[in-house]
């Protein structure tokens, strides 16, 4: 009696163990996806201007960015705030 109580905490320990590495393989491709993710919206939200800094094309774009933008269209066009540009 004593030995198949003692297989079956084998197999219920084997098992929990199995678990619980499949568990953290997949916790870490959860977080890989959602980083993946986060980088994509990250890259996505960065390279645009609104159409309020955008002026008739024969005067400077760059020189009109940093008079008139605002600072989140600076920053999306250099990736610099306008105190280290």
């Amino acid at each position: 009696m004593a030995s198949a109580d003692t297989d079956a905490l084998l197999v219920v320990t084997d098992a929990f163990l199995k678990q619980g590495r499949e568990l953290a393989k997949v916790r870490r491709e959860v977080y890989r996806l959602l980083l993946e993710e986060a980088w994509r919206v990250a890259m996505r939200s960065r390279y645009y201007l609104t159409a309020q800094c955008l002026e008739a094309p024969c005067n400077s774009a760059w020189m009109l960015l940093y008079k008139f933008g605002s600072d989140i269209n600076f920053i999306n066009a250099t990736s610099l705030t306008r105190y280290l540009y």
